[in-house]
């Protein structure tokens, strides 16, 4: 019998590939998608876009040849897959960074004001039994109503009758009051046991650590309590066109940590004149500690202390005294400083002589490379420079032209992730989104190649009464007023689109090019 052979069969399988052509519309679909977000990008410049769009035009155009002509091609195909990702990816990331610039002018901060009670802590009760009879003190507000609270109403009126109104609506209590002319008085008061309770804005705390008797009194003070009032603006949104118009901005930095509020202290006192059609910045500082009119008290006070009464005090005062209308603002403290700082790479400036700061960091002479906490140390010491607070204004000035000159470099781009988180809800201006901007689009579109010319004033220090601490004559500077004349010339003449050079600022006088003499 024959045997049947059986033959198997055998099946093959076709392999199957991803064409190198579906590949590359998927690469085109990424790009368009790319370009459609870049365009959305309200900082960059149209032309921007058109290069973008021109780029990944010859980019697809090159890839679809070579896709056509090779569609079984590796390589081409790893190509295509690679511009896919990337471009994608990118697509993605740049609407995430139009929400994060957004994000830094929707959130609000800056506009309340806390409103502290203090009492003497047990520490400092213990060791002053001579004024102290009981050294154990409550930490809760409820059980000092009976007690006596001591106010300033001349210093702080509205944030007095807010703490002692907001006592009576929580626990139904007139609490007893004893009022002194100026919170270093009424501190004074709370130390010598003649109040119990001391009510004050925080915002006072730093002008009065300014004082050398005091510079440690929150050691010796604990909060038990804190009130918080809404703060207006009374500055409205900057109307003016940053891009087409000369404008003022007034720098204002504190030397705290934390958060930032429209009513405080502000110890550097910067303007920056802009005109954007000449391409000019003048960087003009003041003192901290210059004395000027205080438009909420009607006489003289340190320009530091103009903040305690709302930035629109400061802007107002300012203002008269150079000669000019300030209407716009930005407000940093030295935590927004130095995160901005190290987002941007640090900065290089020329130091002019060595110098050992207080806390051990030693500053050579000559060209040197500042970091974030390296260049507050730079900025905040005064103690061993020849010239004091007057040096300490200099370097200021000279850390705001590095900052200013990299940040309006195309090397900033490098660093926008990083900038954007510094800059997270750690500022306050009343500049537009719209107009900021602009300002971007100009500068990366022209890349202008501004002339900056900086100056800081100084004057001789002085006692005298100042408005925001009555009956008491605290250490100020008297600004030469040849000297305030000349700067506020410089920005009339940046205002009117002269061309200036950087000169030296004339030897201080109180006699004035037209005579006049200093009025204090």
């Amino acid at each position: 019998m024959a045997k049947k052979t059986s033959r198997k069969k055998t099946s093959r399988k076709k392999k199957r590939y991803i064409n190198a052509q579906f590949l590359w519309l998927l690469s085109a679909l990424a790009g368009a998608a790319l370009l459609i977000s870049f365009s959305l990008m309200e900082m960059f410049p149209g032309s921007w876009t058109l290069i973008l769009g021109g780029v990944l035009a010859v980019i697809l155009f090159v890839t679809l040849i070579l896709s056509s002509r090779n569609q079984k091609s590796y390589a081409i195909k790893t190509v295509n897959l690679v511009l896919c990702g990337a471009m994608l990816v990118l697509a993605v990331l740049m609407p995430v960074y139009q929400n994060k610039i957004s994000d830094l002018f929707n959130i609000v901060t800056g506009n309340v004001s806390n409103i502290n009670f203090y009492v003497i802590n047990e520490k400092y009760r213990a060791a002053h039994p001579e004024v102290f009879a009981e050294s154990e003190v409550s930490s809760q507000l409820s059980d000092h109503l009976n007690d006596l609270f001591i106010t300033s109403v001349t210093a702080d009126a509205v944030n007095s009758a807010t703490a002692v109104s907001k006592v009576r609506e929580d626990y139904g209590v007139d609490i007893q009051t004893t009022d002194r002319p100026s919170y270093l008085e009424a501190l004074q008061a709370l130390y010598e046991n003649e109040g119990d309770v001391l009510i004050m804005s925080a915002s006072f705390e730093a002008m009065i650590a300014d004082n050398e008797e005091y510079e440690k009194f929150r050691n010796d003070l604990k909060i038990i309590g804190t009130v918080q009032r809404e703060v207006e603006n009374k500055i409205p949104q900057s109307s003016v066109t940053i891009t087409k118009e000369p404008f003022i901005v007034f720098f204002g930095g504190n030397d705290e940590e934390g958060d930032l509020y429209l009513e405080g202290k502000t110890d550097v006192d910067m303007t920056v004149t802009v005109n954007p059609n000449t391409h000019q910045i003048a960087i003009v500082s003041l003192p901290r500690d210059s004395y000027v009119d205080n438009p909420a008290f009607g006489y003289g006070d340190k320009l530091t202390h103009l903040g305690m009464q709302g930035i629109h005090n400061t802007l107002s005062g300012l203002g008269d005294y150079l000669g000019h209308e300030i209407n716009n603002y930005f407000i940093i403290n030295f935590t927004t400083f130095r995160n901005i700082i190290n987002a941007i790479g640090g900065v290089d400036i020329y130091n002019e002589y060595e110098f050992t700061a207080l806390d051990g960091q030693y500053f050579p002479e000559g060209m040197i490379h500042l970091e974030g906490e390296y260049a507050l140390m730079f900025v905040r010491e005064r103690y061993s420079l020849p010239d004091g607070d007057f040096g300490r204004n200099y370097h200021q000035q000279q850390v705001m032209r590095a900052m200013i000159d990299k940040i309006a470099s195309p090397e900033v781009i490098v660093h926008v992730d990083a900038l954007l988180e510094a800059l997270e809800g750690t500022f306050l201006t009343n500049l537009s989104s719209d107009s900021i901007y602009a300002f971007c689009r100009k500068q990366l579109e022209e890349n202008i190649d501004w002339n900056i010319v900086n100056y800081h004033v100084i004057g001789d220090i002085d006692f005298a009464e100042c408005a925001s601490a009555p009956g008491m004559e605290l250490s100020v500077v008297f600004p030469y007023p040849n000297q305030v004349e000349f700067v506020s010339q410089v920005m009339s003449d940046i205002i009117n689109g002269e061309i200036v050079e950087q000169q030296e600022l004339p030897y201080g006088s109180y006699y004035t090019e037209t005579g006049e003499q200093n009025g204090w």
